[in-house]
């Protein structure tokens, strides 16, 4: 007995879902219940602050040249101790804003706690309770790694605009 997907409603728009990160990145097309493409890029640490932002933004550059995406969806800031780490996400943010601008995409973003009640009905879900909702949800390519949590947020990201109503959307 094979397992059937559920059925999430479209906006019928191929989608960017970007879970932003100065070391890590996760990134995920999206083409209704279906993820075209996903993964978790990670900047080489042996490059300067400036060459690795620019390393994000070839990275997204190129995704939003081959897939082509209508929109951004991509995660809001949460501040939290690490004051150091939040300025370098957020540039890292911003250059991935910066791209998807350039390209012309519609860009949205989502609080952590609307793209877990988007995928899981729980404002507070776990990131396992995610990885599983997320896999129930979408058609995932077979892949030979693991899915690091970054790129699974890049998928709920994703589903999350897919399933959005305009009035939990925030235009960037």
């Amino acid at each position: 007995m094979t397992k059937s997907k559920m059925s999430i409603p479209t906006l019928n728009k191929i989608v960017l879902g970007v879970d932003p990160g100065f070391d890590r990145i996760g990134i995920a097309v999206l083409d209704k219940n279906k993820v075209l493409f996903s993964d978790c890029t990670e900047t080489n640490r042996k490059l300067s602050h400036a060459e690795r932002l620019l390393e994000i933004g070839t990275v997204i550059g190129s995704i939003i040249k081959k897939w082509k995406p209508e929109c951004l969806a991509i995660e809001s800031l949460f501040f939290n101790q690490n004051t150091t780490n939040a300025l370098k996400v957020s540039e890292a943010r911003g250059v991935i804003i910066y791209e998807a601008a350039r390209a012309r995409l519609k860009i949205y973003e989502y609080s952590p706690q609307a793209i877990k009640i988007a995928v899981t009905g729980y404002g507070k879900a776990d990131k396992i309770q995610m990885a599983n909702m997320v896999k129930k949800l979408v058609s995932l390519p077979k892949k030979s790694s693991k899915r690091l949590d970054d790129e699974v947020d890049a998928i709920a990201l994703g589903i999350t605009h897919l399933v959005s109503l305009d009035n939990i959307t925030r235009r960037v």
